[in-house]
């Protein structure tokens, strides 16, 4: 009899029953395997992957799996698990769990040996190996050995391979595993939206970077920049610094040099420069090939920016495709009903096919994206690890990575570069001790740095003079709009949303702005672009900002003065980089750093570190907050105060050291707890809630988009306001949520009272 993997659908959606148009499933099983061993050629897991994709759907030659297909009715047929046997009889341990989560997220294994682990695999799925009852719908009659004959009768050989690098149980072992396990999910993905949406899979049509044609038109740009002044004359340094640095082995780089300097297209330049170089020996098919740039930047704020700047050099020649922009994870999640469904599941189908591949030469992503992928365990997180080999990997203003997480974090990056082929930059203004914190990083930490005289620029760009109030001076938010509304153009960074919302609406309403997370990203960029327009020297009209800290990394603005509310340290200097960031006022600017009567603070390592700032500056006053070394200092007690002192301690580390990938995910949440995006309807963001409530789904593209008007809540404030009513879900089988109370024009989702506490 035939066997097959997907049915197939009418362009209407409706059900096709013409056999001759599903899938057959031995060719599923190829296109997996073919794909995943191209997938996984540029770290050196082809054979592994390819394993994975013969075997990952090998319950589909059930006679329950076929009889599903041709019957809606029947549910829960778990037809993966028999591959994941099949697997770990032949020893493979990343391939067996890659098959085993490729649905439902890879398990977790405490044993002490490998050998151990494998067996471990096989009392999941023994309930398998029973004769079909009533009491287990469920199951199957066929054993492993039935099966594996079908398989080999349909043409489908698996290899037997000898143990691979993923014979061991350690930290290793879990990031090559998280390799295979997105190889295989992505190709999965692929080839099932090849078979039911080939619409939407000749899209997928590849853009390459074309590092040396696109270098050109980034230098091209950068010359037309004014080169008066001292500061033009360190930012043309930098950048020769990035060129030549860039015919370095690839490697762990560092870029320290202060706001303003041109940090961004620089490290751009670097990267473009160090891929045409180390590629121009290779063939245009050679895995080893550095393939794409991928940047993390801390905050969506500066996301937006970045990926402007980068669609402006570079949209004209590439179009619209070049540049991927991803943050905000608004798609369906799976849900614990989902369990042992698989892809003929419409809800799911569609869910899953709507996650990123980051397929595409310039991905401009988040912290939290990319490490809590490396450190995720579903499909939807990690189908995009693949694609991070063979990259040129910016880290913007590494100074955000939480202390707690330090060895996990760094250590990945560090197996990525030794194992993977990327290239990792770590830049900032204020570059953070992780020298303090290398006895915690397995390996060490041993970065080149690119700037080859960071003191020097440093001492160059002092365009402020930073002030700090004394404790006794605490104003209240009234007081302080007062004293904020006599300058004409001032910006004020504050510590939570609640604060920011109260100072703004104490200040006159004419000429004030706001910016906080309460805002949807694309809200943000139209005020972002009325600010700038009045600060640019053309116009020069009043403009009053209240912002959160969201502001401080990297957003392209420049105000004559500045307030900060006491905060963390390296929190304080990235502000000041707001104040005379063109170095263009006779005099320095003026940063104030002051205690508001009301001086609450964000909750665990933020708090933690406002305390040990306000520590560090009491015992040392006086010192020099623009000096490298003073960053130094403060980091190399923030680290010694909240860091782990060995690898171990770090939890997120420890879990993927004993495979335990569920725990491992649980315990790597860099914003310190979870949060759900919740689109808005301001903007494009109507129209899109509109169209998936009537139309049911939303393209690959609007997924994309609907990021820009979506909102993040934590998880405590997203439960009260689903609770009330404030949230809806318009559709009750998709994880897909609205804002449905009200959205100001300037401060946006308005309702403080969910939570105080929040940035």
């Amino acid at each position: 009899m035939p066997y097959y993997a997907h049915t197939a659908v009418h362009p209407d959606g409706t059900r096709d029953q013409n056999e001759s148009h599903w899938q057959p499933l031995a060719v599923h099983l190829r296109n997996v395997a073919d794909l995943a061993a191209q997938f996984a050629a540029p770290f050196g897991a082809s054979e592994e992957a390819r394993l994975a994709g013969l075997l990952h759907d090998l319950g589909k030659y059930s006679a329950r799996f076929q009889q599903r297909l041709r019957d809606p009715n029947i549910h829960g047929i778990n037809h993966w698990s028999m591959g994941t046997l099949a697997a770990a009889n032949r020893k493979q341990i990343s391939a067996a769990f890659a098959i085993e989560g490729h649905h439902t997220g890879m398990p977790a294994f405490a044993e002490n040996d490998i050998e151990t682990t494998l067996e471990a695999l096989k009392p999941r799925i023994a309930n398998l190996q029973i004769p079909l009852s009533a009491e287990k719908l469920n199951g199957f009659p066929e054993t492993l050995d039935e099966l594996t004959v079908r398989l080999i009768a349909d043409g489908i050989h698996p290899p037997d391979l000898t143990l691979t690098k993923s014979s061991a149980k350690d930290f290793t072992t879990a990031l090559r595993t998280r390799m295979i396990f997105s190889s295989l999910v992505d190709s999965d993905f692929l080839d099932t939206e090849q078979h039911f949406d080939a619409v939407q899979a000749a899209r997928r049509t590849p853009v390459l970077l074309q590092p040396e044609t696109a270098l050109p038109h980034l230098l091209s740009a950068l010359a037309k920049k004014s080169s008066v002044g001292f500061v033009n004359e360190l930012r043309r340094q930098l950048l020769h610094d990035a060129l030549a640095a860039a015919e370095h082995l690839p490697g762990l780089f560092t870029l320290t040099a202060p706001t303003g300097s041109g940090k961004t297209l620089a490290s751009l330049a670097f990267a473009l420069r160090h891929i045409a170089h180390h590629n121009r020996t290779l063939a245009p098919n050679d895995p080893n090939r550095l393939r794409r740039i991928i940047v993390v930047i801390p905050f969506t704020s500066i996301i937006e920016q970045t990926a402007r700047i980068y669609r402006e050099l570079f949209e004209p020649h590439f179009g619209s495709d070049y540049i991927l922009e991803h943050h905000s994870a608004v798609v369906p999640r799976e849900r614990p009903a989902d369990k042992n469904q698989d892809a003929e599941d419409e809800r799911l189908r569609r869910a899953r096919l709507a996650q990123e591949n980051w397929d595409a030469p310039i991905v401009v992503t988040t912290n939290v994206q990319f490490f809590e992928s490396l450190f995720g365990h579903r499909p939807s997180q990690c189908r995009k690890l693949h694609n991070i080999s063979r990259s040129v990997v910016l880290f913007d203003e590494v100074q955000t990575l939480p202390a707690r997480l330090v060895p996990s974090l760094l250590s990945s990056v560090t197996g990525l570069v030794r194992d993977y082929g990327i290239t990792a930059v770590f830049g900032t203004a204020t570059q953070p001790a992780f020298a303090a914190a290398a006895a915690a990083i397995p390996g060490g930490w041993q970065p080149v740095e690119i700037s080859s005289q960071p003191k020097i620029m440093a001492d160059g760009l002092r365009r402020t003079r930073i002030v700090l109030r004394p404790v006794d001076q605490q104003p209240t938010w009234p007081e302080l709009a007062t004293e904020i509304s006599q300058h004409r153009q001032v910006l004020c960074v504050v510590n939570l949303k609640r604060h920011a919302h109260e100072l703004f609406s104490a200040l006159p309403a004419e000429n004030r702005f706001h910016l906080s997370s309460a805002m949807c990203p694309a809200h943000r960029q139209v005020q972002l672009a009325e600010i700038r327009r009045r600060l640019d020297r053309t116009h020069d009209e009043p403009c009053r900002l209240i912002s959160t800290q969201l502001i401080e990394a990297g957003v392209d603005v420049d105000f004559p003065r500045v307030y900060r509310a006491a905060g963390p340290l390296d929190s304080i200097i990235q502000t000041a980089g707001r104040c005379n960031r063109e170095g263009l006022n006779a005099e320095p600017g003026e940063v104030t750093i002051f205690r508001p009567l009301d001086h609450r603070l964000p909750p665990g390592a933020y708090k933690q570190a406002a305390i040990i700032t306000e520590a560090f500056l009491t015992e040392n006053p006086g010192i020099d907050l623009h000096d490298p070394a003073t960053y130094a200092s403060y980091f190399a007690r923030l680290y010694g105060t909240l860091g782990p002192t060995s690898a171990q301690d770090d939890p997120a580390y420890a879990a993927s050291a004993a495979l335990h990938f569920p725990l491992a995910h649980r315990e790597c949440p860099l914003i310190g707890d979870e949060t759900r995006s919740v689109v808005v309807r301001w903007g494009d963001g109507e129209r899109l809630v509109t169209q998936l409530r009537h139309e049911k789904h939303l393209s690959r593209d609007d997924w994309r988009l609907i990021q820009r008007f979506s909102v993040n809540f934590y998880l405590s404030e997203f439960s009260l306001a689903l609770a009330r009513g404030i949230i809806v879900q318009p559709l009750p089988d998709t994880e897909f949520y609205f804002w449905n109370g009200h959205y100001d024009e300037y401060l946006g989702v308005s309702e403080p009272a969910l939570n105080q506490y929040a940035p």
